[in-house]
């Protein structure tokens, strides 16, 4: 009697860590299926936003996108994808694009590391959520008719190594935040209507290798913090309305090789300092 009892409580608990292990098992099924379809649907979100910014340029634009249709978008002109076929580069320079680039969701695209929209017929202003693009190490948007401010909200492009904003109509000062980029190497920003002073930040930028303001209306005098980059080897700020003198600072720039001044408002005397640089 004991023997069968034993048995009976033996197959009983059998049946039910089998019934456990069920509902364990389908627990798991539903979490990794529920997974696979948010990163699906994930996926799905940037060709739906890159066909939406498509619709909202010119008839000639596109045209010029004719291969952004229905499926497949790592295969999209000027469109390379990463293994998971995530959106990584963006590349459709001197296509001749008409429309705003604030139409484009910047957001939609976690994964992208290059955009290079340069040379087209871009207008409106730089959106704020280009500062979610934290894997951003190349944005170059220069040679179009991009205007209003610079975002604050770039600061947040930890990332970035270039950024090139050139030939633009951009207008206010350059923000602030730019000095959190200690990655950057290359800093273009002329040819604008940039005003303002440059900022003491600019200072903390100890990679930067080219900084170029040239062509704006800036104003007030070069901050001191300049001689903190030491990497620089290119400084231009030509044809803008800086003013005051030369600071001693410019001395410890040991690795310049180009340095342009001219058509400022600058007064005093050339500092001696500025004999160190040998290069």
């Amino acid at each position: 009697m004991l023997f069968f009892i034993n048995k009976l409580a033996s197959s009983s608990f059998r049946v039910f860590f089998f019934s456990l292990l069920l509902v364990s098992s389908f627990h798991v099924f539903d979490s990794v299926s529920g997974t696979f379809r948010e990163e699906a649907s994930t996926r799905q979100k940037e060709p739906n936003a890159l066909l939406k910014w498509k619709g909202s340029l010119d008839n000639q634009s596109q045209s010029s996108l004719s291969s952004w249709d229905g499926n497949g978008h790592c295969n999209w002109t000027g469109i390379i994808c990463d293994k998971s076929r995530r959106v990584h580069q963006l590349n459709l320079s001197r296509f001749g694009l008409k429309g705003k680039l604030h139409g484009f969701s910047f957001s939609s695209f976690p994964k992208l590391n290059v955009i290079d929209l340069s040379s087209n017929y871009l207008r409106g202003t730089i959106p704020s959520g280009v500062g979610n693009l934290s894997r951003l190490t190349y944005l170059d948007l220069s040679s179009n008719n991009l205007s209003g401010y610079i975002p604050f909200e770039i600061g947040k492009l930890r990332s970035i190594s270039e950024l090139y904003l050139e030939s633009n109509i951009l207008t206010g000062s350059i923000p602030p935040s730019i000095g959190n980029l200690t990655d950057l190497s290359f800093l273009y920003l002329h040819k604008n209507k940039l005003s303002g002073s440059i900022p003491q930040q600019i200072g903390m930028l100890k990679s930067l290798y080219k900084l170029v303001l040239s062509d704006n209306n800036l104003v007030g005098s070069l901050p001191p913090s300049i001689g903190n980059l030491s990497n620089l080897s290119g400084l231009h700020l030509y044809n803008n309305k800086i003013s005051g003198s030369i600071p001693k600072e410019i001395g410890m720039l040991g690795s310049l090789e180009e340095i342009s001044l001219s058509n400022n408002s600058l007064s005093g005397e050339i500092p001696a300092s500025i004999g160190n640089l040998t290069k």
